[in-house]
């Protein structure tokens, strides 16, 4: 797990990338801000929330597809983070707030 710094913690409390947070080590779906989207494994999401992602299948607006082994998105490029419909999101929040705050909750 990574080390955050006090303004990543307190994004991560008010904000959704607790949410973001809880898909890591799953694949799924990146939608960017210019109409393209990334699909790979979320390998880690930080309390700004950038995205670090392997395996991933890039595609641009105009259908053009290329393969990443690595890829990295910044916070501001992000405009939808999909979540499999496995996960379920009211659990992730709860459980990320509660390891944060050190108790032992599921």
């Amino acid at each position: 797990m990574a080390v955050y710094s006090a303004r990543e913690k307190f994004l991560t409390f008010n904000l959704l990338t607790s949410l973001a947070q809880g898909v890591i080590g799953q694949y799924t779906t990146v939608d960017l801000r210019n109409e393209s989207f990334a699909t790979g494994k979320i390998e880690e999401v930080d309390g700004c929330m950038n995205v670090t992602m392997t395996d991933v299948v890039f595609s641009d607006p105009s259908g053009n597809e290329c393969y990443y082994d690595f890829f990295f998105i910044k916070e501001r490029n992000i405009r939808y983070i999909h979540i499999p419909n496995t996960v379920s999101r009211t659990l992730i929040i709860i459980c990320r707030r509660e390891r944060e705050r050190g108790s032992t909750f599921l």
